[in-house]
């Protein structure tokens, strides 16, 4: 039933060999760093986002690794991008790794006058999760950002629930972590609409009933490997246990920043979604998440059901004053 996408989002060895100890180890060693920087692995090539924004993309073609930036950020400013157009020496790597506080503040500026609240956000939510500060305590890891396969699928993030436990962690084939597709909205504005709540229900379940989730599970355990095999996650440095197999289910989980509890908005859109949704078995389970005092760690605690969310917080959602 499951489709597997030709863009599946890993490295290949040689690449892999590179980032780990050779020609962009430097590289790897300033996102490790840099916790402004998140480096995400894609189809043979990688992004090194800033804000939410990407800083850096180095693609693997042939033999060649070819580094790009987004000009849109310079905004007609007299900014360069970094000389070398190919890289191919430690002077290659050098010279962009020098160029980044000059491309950040590029983007400073662009996103000053182009606020990408939403995206910056997701940065924050991989940060905290994946970090070495808290992220050991947090029960979710996030696996991908701005995740697309090509094939029908799409949304903000990819994590595996891997609850903090000691037991959970000590024995992952006994006690499998749960593949979580997560959908970040910020402020009211993005709970309606073409990419509102209802319609990333509604295009997440066409893309199941037709390809299911094999292909999506396959592909983030893979991903999540080779993060943990270049130290992307700190949070897990010191945990040498493999995860082989997920969970056979799978949540849909939305994470609500900064709601109006003044607006009627977000309580009408839960009730479509309990309308259309609510009685039906969707082949997923569809969650809510709300914050840690002020946080964006992501506790098993802090996720409910579209049920025991209406009910706990009733009064966030709208305020009846």
């Amino acid at each position: 039933m499951a489709n597997i996408s030709k863009k599946t989002r890993q490295l290949s060895p040689v690449f892999m060999g590179n980032l780990q100890s050779g020609l962009f180890r430097p590289l790897v060693d300033l996102v490790k760093s840099d916790t402004t920087l998140c480096l995400q692995i894609r189809s043979n090539y990688i992004n090194i986002y800033y804000r939410g924004g990407n800083l850096i993309r180095i693609s693997e073609q042939g033999s060649a690794y070819i580094p790009s930036f987004d000009e849109k950020y310079f905004a007609g400013r007299p900014v360069k991008i970094p000389a070398p157009r190919i890289l191919q020496s430690p002077a290659d790597v050098d010279a962009w790794i020098e160029g980044v506080p000059y491309l950040k503040q590029a983007m400073d500026l662009w996103f000053g006058q182009n606020s990408k609240d939403e995206r910056e956000f997701q940065q924050l939510v991989w940060r905290e999760n994946n970090g070495a500060s808290i992220g050991n305590a947090t029960d979710y890891f996030i696996t991908d950002i701005e995740y697309d396969n090509h094939n029908g699928a799409r949304f903000d993030m990819a994590a595996l629930r891997w609850d903090s436990r000691g037991p959970c962690r000590k024995d992952p084939g006994k006690f499998k972590p749960i593949l979580t597709l997560v959908e970040m909205k910020y402020g009211d504005g993005a709970l309606a609409g073409n990419a509102g709540i209802v319609k990333h229900i509604e295009d997440m379940l066409r893309y199941v009933r037709k390809e299911g989730f094999a292909g999506i599970k396959q592909e983030m355990l893979g991903s999540f490997a080779q993060q943990r095999e270049l130290g992307l996650i700190p949070a897990l440095s010191h945990n040498r246990n493999s995860v082989e197999t997920l969970d056979d289910q799978v949540d849909y989980l939305f994470i609500l920043a900064n709601h109006d509890p003044d607006s009627d908005k977000l309580q009408m859109v839960l009730d479509e979604v309990e309308e259309r949704f609510g009685s039906e078995d969707l082949g997923l389970t569809i969650k809510f998440c709300v914050s840690n005092f002020m946080g964006y760690g992501i506790y098993r605690d802090n996720v409910y059901s579209l049920k025991e969310f209406r009910e706990r917080f009733g009064r966030q959602i709208a305020c009846r004053s």
